[in-house]
């Protein structure tokens, strides 16, 4: 079930298709990773946003804390969950060091 956002809100779909972006993840890859189906995400575009247990299945999906994936739903403000300054990096902005060592962590995470 999602919430009705009060006006359309994009912010909440263009969070979640940047982290479908930054992992080269398709709308398939997010509905079997997530369990949702394409109708929910769709919803999304349209400025509806997720239940508290909806954003810890997309936080899970994308690895992510699950206070920064209810932060940017808006269930909670970044005061309320205490997140101060934590931003996710710009890709561009990190050195090739940086890069290689995030991909050597999330491959050896994966074997």
């Amino acid at each position: 079930m999602v919430t009705k956002a009060e006006s359309a809100d994009s912010s909440w779909s263009d969070f979640v298709q940047k982290h479908m972006d930054d992992r080269g993840m398709t709308t398939g890859e997010l509905t079997e990773k997530t369990g949702f189906d394409r109708s929910r995400l769709t919803a999304w575009r349209k400025g509806e946003r997720p239940t508290l247990d909806t954003a810890r299945v997309v936080a899970k999906a994308f690895d992510l804390s699950p206070l920064e994936v209810m932060v940017a739903a808006k269930l909670l403000t970044a005061e309320e969950a205490g997140l101060r300054g934590v931003t996710t990096p710009d890709p561009s902005a990190l050195t090739d060091q940086q890069l290689l060592s995030e991909l050597a962590r999330r491959l050896k995470r994966t074997s």
